[in-house]
């Protein structure tokens, strides 16, 4: 995969390569090890239909319950499962995979810093529902549920890892090598001799292989 970068006044072109094995190992230790997960646990006569979600622990139990339609009766099941919600990191690796080169900056200006964890997430809760009136009962127990099935998250995620370390690991596997560079000088005049845009546009090498020129500000 080819990535171009602005360098001072000079426009480099970079060979860039990865183990596909190892992204896609890594991958998943992200998904097993950093996602937020989240327990699902309820009735239907109708079996769930999943798209990208990641599921786990998949269950389906008989209720020995029954819903009558008018044109048909459908059995009761009780569907439980847990869903790994994977940091944005997994989606940016995806594109990286699908040698998606704008990704590349993306990756290196990513943001690993904490987000409001889990803990911060009950007290900030709680101090809610302190203001609510003791009068209001319907509020105050919707809130005690928002508190309880925070309280059951926790203990949920309680073996989930900081993304840090596997965000180092993911950048030691991108490997670069710069292949050729051109001054934006040269690049200026090439723009002008040929009439044409050069700056955020496609190219595409001698092997078909596509690039996105970085976008950069001439001189």
């Amino acid at each position: 995969m080819l990535y171009f970068r602005k360098n001072d006044n000079v426009i480099e072109k970079y060979q860039v390569d990865f183990d596909k094995e190892e992204m896609e190992e890594l991958k998943k230790r992200i998904i097993d090890n950093c996602s937020f997960i989240e327990h699902k646990e309820y009735k239907s006569d109708y079996f769930p239909r999943f798209t990208d979600e990641i599921i786990k622990n998949f269950r389906c139990t008989s209720t020995r319950e029954k819903n009558e339609y008018f044109e048909e009766i459908r059995e009761i099941d009780l569907y439980s499962y847990d869903q790994y919600n994977p940091p944005y990191l997994v989606e940016l690796i995806n594109r990286l995979l699908q040698n998606d080169s704008k990704v590349v900056d993306e990756i290196f200006n990513y943001d690993v810093s904490t987000k409001l964890s889990i803990d911060d997430k009950i007290n900030s809760v709680n101090q809610e529902f302190i203001k609510i009136n003791p009068e209001n009962i319907t509020k105050r127990k919707a809130k005690l549920k928002e508190i309880e099935d925070l309280l059951k998250a926790k203990e949920l995620n309680k073996g989930q890892q900081s993304i840090d370390l596997y965000y180092t690991q993911l950048i030691g596997l991108i490997k670069f090598e710069l292949v050729d560079s051109l001054s934006i000088s040269e690049l200026n005049r090439v723009e002008t001799f040929l009439e044409i845009e050069l700056a955020n546009k496609i190219i595409v090498d001698d092997s078909g292989e596509k690039a996105c020129v970085k976008s950069f500000e001439k001189k």
